[in-house]
């Protein structure tokens, strides 16, 4: 776009002062055209015959004790007026401690006014720091779905893990919005959106991709209220994008297609076609629908073109967001605004800027003064410096801070000597960058921090992993480690040691429910500047056989590591088994009729290991039921029990069979029966193989300070008195206990173990004819399987 002289500038400046002084707030609403609408879905008593909450629920801007709910009623928000009359409506609202909406500490009624499109923002106060709540509306008869959402920690707490995703551009017609169906399956403590919630285009009567019918009404350019309403009305039907607004509290900022592409301040992207007092109109518009769709405070509630979106919220002392706005206050873009520039000097002013001077000052004051361990700007536009032109020849994007060389250097210099490990989130370039932020000094090669670029959600297709504008990038740009040009988020988990960022991708975005995978993961040590790259997780894991004691595994190498990888570890159950080489291997020795959880993970050639993969879950073939019958005298492990009566549901071990019984795996393949309590008991059937005296053994442990005691029933037949369990200093330190001379009667009987008193646990009970050999065998038994 073409550059603006200062008498311009000042002429811009003015009329929206005077558009501000003749258009109060009241007046705008009818300017702008706002549509009364038509009662399509309530009935005459003010009950609504359809759902009004069709754009689902939202959380936003968490302070520790208040958090901001969202809502509009629309019955049909694909019409003007969203299908609702020009009436107020009262909603309901509620939040409770639990997802079931049981314990509710807080209720209100909020009005859904038809001047702000029937939306309401709830700002809920008085809650607990840190704490994860629920909440739901009701409103003529109708109930939303429950959605969940977390408050910020107290300034000073200390924060051992904080975890949040964040995410830009999604262009509904471009494709669908999968990546936000795992987003909400992460159940972030935040998620960010970093611009472009909306495109401005029209959208065409199949959709795009989306071959779905949109009305007439979308085939315009979105220029009003009504409009810019519309295309909200369609973008958050998306069945994704609600999910994850239901799963988490947002932190949102704008870009530039909320309202035209690549405004600057008061100028449109062509301005030759639309008056800076147009302009001014439809921004008022757009800052106005887009309040109304968003969860924000009443401070981001804008007047006419004016919305203040810059603001500051810490959780704890691990981390501040310092959420920046690079539209509304920043001159026009140099150069004539091309994607790659050579020599244009006019980028370099001292008086252009990208934030204004007042949000600059507070960015550098709010750097200054910061205590937190990690410091973020949530931003628009790639702030490092970007070579995006091949060969000696240098070209930049003046839309983006290149543009702005002034005020990059000013930021970039106080990350450097101010900022305490310096993160910058980005997005708008529908593409994953990775990035080393460097020392804007001359002559310096210093990292002074990193910057995560996350790609689109649906803008721009389904993509390709590597193209020909990658290759020139990474080339270019030796800070640049890492570029994908596939859709999904960046996933980040902080804690005050590291900084985890994890791109998520998604196969494809033109079709609906496409798989998602960590197509790379860096890491941010505390006081280290710049980006450790750290292998991800191996991929593709399935069982290619499976018998009864047997399975064999196979997985591949995750994305851009094939070749380099030194070894994997398997785990069964979450405890490492096997290290390989290979991408196949057979686990044995296992259970018939167990299911177990496999798992691989990797290290690369310079020994960083990746997480562990997602489990696998195998059932083995045959059966761990025990025999009908036991024969004594012989050994009966604990877990072959017939029958059994346990306090509790469920099996607390995980191990062996499904029950209530407690079983523990504590060796391979060896297995006892813990978290005993008074009064449980378990029962064998068995078969005595000849009446007389038998020796009793049992193999027991326990770390209670008070030890434990059982007896033995035969037939409902106490027949050894109460035998004490001693402490053994371990759940897994084990000991005998043993009864002489038990007279048992030939034949089939029932066998029952009853706990006297708990907090011990049973390996087995072994039965031996007096006079044999058997405890030296015993002991040695006892440490060949301890091994």
């Amino acid at each position: 776009m073409d550059g603006t002289s200062q008498s311009d500038r000042e002429l811009t400046e003015q009329n929206r002062r005077q558009f501000l002084q003749r258009t109060s707030a009241a007046s705008v609403v009818s300017t702008l055209g706002l549509s009364t609408g038509t009662a399509t879905a309530m009935t005459d008593d003010g009950m609504f015959e359809t759902d009004p909450f069709t754009l689902g629920i939202a959380s936003g801007d968490p302070l520790p004790d208040s958090v901001i709910l969202w809502t509009r009623i629309a019955p049909n928000p694909l019409t003007r007026g969203g299908g609702m009359p020009a009436e107020n409506v009262d909603v309901r609202w509620s939040i409770a401690t639990d997802e079931s909406m049981t314990d509710v500490v807080q209720t209100g009624t909020a009005t859904a006014w038809p001047e702000h499109a029937h939306t309401v923002h709830v700002d809920v106060t008085g809650l607990a720091a840190n704490t994860e709540y629920y909440y739901r509306f009701e409103a003529g008869g109708k109930r939303s779905a429950v959605g969940r959402t977390k408050t910020a920690p107290a300034s000073d707490a200390e924060l051992e893990e904080f975890r949040f995703g964040f995410a830009s551009c999604q262009s509904w017609p471009d494709g669908f919005y999968t990546a936000y169906r795992y987003m909400a399956a992460d159940e972030l403590d935040l998620i960010v959106h970093l611009g472009d919630y909306i495109y401005e285009y029209p959208i065409g009567a199949s959709g795009g991709v989306r071959n779905t019918s949109v009305p007439s009404a979308y085939r315009t350019e979105t220029e009003t209220l009504e409009r810019y309403r519309l295309q909200y009305g369609l973008y958050k039907s998306d069945r994704d994008l609600k999910a994850a607004h239901a799963s988490a509290p947002w932190l949102i900022t704008r870009d530039d297609h909320e309202a035209d592409n690549n405004w600057a301040g008061d100028v449109p992207q062509d301005p030759d076609e639309q008056t800076t007092k147009e302009f001014l109109k439809r921004q008022a518009a757009a800052f106005k629908a887009y309040y109304e769709h968003m969860p924000f405070r009443r401070a981001q509630r804008p007047d006419g073109p004016d919305q203040k979106l810059y603001r500051n919220y810490s959780f704890g002392e691990l981390v501040e967001f310092n959420v920046l706005d690079t539209r509304q206050y920043r001159s026009d873009q140099a150069c004539g605004d091309a994607f790659t520039v050579v020599d244009c000097q006019e980028r370099f002013g001292e008086d252009r800027s990208i934030l204004g001077d007042d949000q600059e000052q507070w960015l550098l004051d709010n750097l200054e003064d910061s205590t937190a361990t990690w410091n973020v700007l949530a931003n628009q536009l790639p702030i490092a410096k970007m070579d995006f032109k091949q060969g000696p020849e240098e070209g930049y994007r003046t839309d983006q801070w290149d543009g702005y060389v002034a005020d990059q250097e000013t930021v970039l210099r106080a990350l450097e000597e101010d900022a305490t490990n310096p993160i910058v989130i980005t997005g708008d370039f529908h593409n994953n960058w990775a990035t080393n932020l460097k020392s804007p000094k001359r002559g310096s090669a210093r990292t002074v921090g990193a910057e995560f670029v996350g790609t689109s959600i649906a803008s721009g297709g389904d993509g390709i992993e590597m193209d020909d504008f990658g290759r020139h990038v990474i080339s270019e740009n030796e800070h640049v480690k890492y570029y994908c040009n596939k859709r999904g988020y960046v996933r980040c988990t902080v804690t005050p040691e590291e900084w985890i960022a994890e791109y998520q991708v998604v196969d494809h975005v033109t079709e609906p429910d496409a798989p998602i995978r960590t197509d790379a993961r860096f890491v941010v040590e505390d006081g280290v500047p710049g980006l450790q790259p750290r292998p991800t997780s191996p991929v593709e894991l399935s069982a290619a056989s499976v018998s009864e004691t047997d399975v064999t595994l196979e997985w591949n190498a995750p994305h851009g590591l094939e070749g380099n990888v030194r070894e994997y570890w398997v785990y069964v159950d979450g405890e490492k088994r096997i290290e390989t080489t290979e991408t196949q291997t057979t686990v044995s020795d296992l259970t018939p009729g167990m299911t177990y959880s496999f798992s691989v993970a990797l290290v690369d050639d310079d020994g960083n290991r990746s997480p562990i993969s997602d489990p696998l879950e195998v059932t083995m073939n045959g059966s761990n039921d025990p025999p009908a019958i036991l024969e004594l005298p012989d050994r009966l492990e604990a877990e072959d029990y017939h029958d059994a009566s346990d306090t509790t549901d469920g099996n607390r071990g995980g191990a062996y069979r499904d029950g209530s019984v407690d079983i523990k795996e504590y060796s391979n393949d060896r297995f006892s029966v813990g978290w005993t309590a008074d009064g449980e008991w378990l029962e064998y059937d068995v078969a005595v193989a000849e009446g007389g005296e038998y020796d009793l053994t049992g193999r027991v442990a326990s770390d209670s300070d008070t030890g434990g005691a059982f007896h033995l029933e035969v037939d409902g037949k106490d027949v050894t008195g109460t035998i004490p369990v001693e402490t053994t200093g371990g759940w897994q330190s084990w000991t005998t206990v043993s009864e002489r001379d038990l007279r048992l009667a030939g034949g089939e009987h029932t066998l029952r173990l009853v706990v006297e008193d708990g907090s011990w646990n049973l390996d087995w009970l072994e039965f031996s004819t007096p006079g044999d050999d058997d405890e030296e065998l015993v002991l040695e038994d006892f440490d060949e399987r301890s091994s």
